[in-house]
């Protein structure tokens, strides 16, 4: 496909280039172009949940710009729908709202109306500019009471919740997971229905086109989500069941920080440096746990103190950024 500058015919895709990007629509009529929102001039102000697919004049769709026309080669023209199909198509989804910038937004609208596919070249420009930023955010939430009320999108995290008989950590293991996916669109764009997770070998869980991680402890929910190997871990604070588990797990490094803690500290300090070496481990993507084996005093992380409901929790993440962490807390799941 190539695009010129000319008289736009019906059923057309067209295009105006405003403020270093394009706004996309379809051409009826110079009284009538279809498009997935005004051009961004046009809404500022207006959150992309209200954004819908409308109708205006060609004036409102250039908002002073230059108009261009897509004009496509022999080969996809074959592929497209009439001028009538993708102008009835175009108007049969007036109305419709879920826009997002990366992944429906008013390019993946107009190539949808023409062909049938939803394409969008300068989002897929914005995703890889994106996956260049380092992010590592963190998600924690209170565990709801309420029992779940419709199955998860992923089939395979449904049977491994369905196999617990602890209805507690049934619930936990569900909303994390509701959780998560939160996370993956508020951070990165990226819609629950489009996500293809995978259980790996080592019992974690990835998803295309993002680090991620996850953990739950006794009504405490934790997500990571990040572009590189991350890893997460949330744990209520009490004591040790008894001082040799200290001697197992800690180096000698820990200890000396262990030790040094105040007494009334030491549950607290005993907690961070656990919850570390799960987060190391599970950044890690090992299938074996040896807490020796992590040194919580010589590593990349952020630990910190949180409430969450009337239990105190410290929660931990292993990131090679911990200084571009970002915490989200507060967070009410349905």
């Amino acid at each position: 496909m190539k695009w010129s500058y000319k008289d736009p015919s019906r059923g057309d895709m067209i295009r105006v280039a405003v403020g270093g990007i394009y706004h996309f629509g379809i051409y009826v009529s110079d009284e009538e172009v279809i498009q997935f929102g005004l051009p961004p001039v046009s809404r500022v102000g207006v959150r992309d949940s209200d954004v819908e697919v409308l109708s205006s004049n060609i004036d409102s769709f250039l908002a002073g710009g230059f108009l261009e026309v897509c004009e496509f080669d022999k080969k996809e023209k074959k592929k497209n729908r009439t001028p009538d199909e993708v102008v009835d198509y175009a108007r049969s989804k007036i109305g419709k709202r879920g826009y997002n910038i990366l992944y429906n937004n008013c390019e993946h609208f107009a190539n949808e109306c023409v062909n049938g596919v939803q394409i969008c070249r300068q989002a897929e420009d914005l995703r890889a500019m994106f996956r260049k930023i380092p992010v590592v955010d963190v998600y924690i939430a209170q565990l709801p009471e309420d029992a779940p009320d419709e199955p998860l999108a992923c089939e395979e995290r449904m049977k491994e919740i369905e196999s617990v008989s602890n209805e507690r950590v049934k619930r936990e293991k569900y909303y994390v997971w509701k959780l998560l996916c939160y996370a993956l669109e508020r951070s990165f764009g990226m819609r629950n229905e489009r996500l293809r997770f995978k259980k790996e070998s080592c019992g974690a869980w990835s998803v295309q086109d993002a680090e991620i991680s996850i953990s739950h402890s006794e009504g405490a929910l934790a997500v990571a989500v990040s572009r590189a190997p991350v890893g997460i871990d949330i744990e209520a604070i009490r004591s040790p069941k008894s001082e040799k588990i200290v001697e197992r797990v800690m180096t000698s490094a820990e200890e000396e920080l262990y030790n040094a803690a105040p007494e009334g500290e030491r549950d607290e300090e005993f907690i961070r440096i656990w919850t570390a070496k799960e987060a190391m481990f599970k950044s890690e993507g090992s299938e074996a746990f040896d807490p020796k084996k992590y040194d919580s005093a010589n590593a990349k992380l952020r630990s910190d103190r949180i409430t969450v409901g009337e239990k105190n929790y410290i929660w931990s993440v292993a990131t090679e950024t911990p200084e571009r962490v970002r915490v989200f807390t507060d967070i009410r799941i349905k």
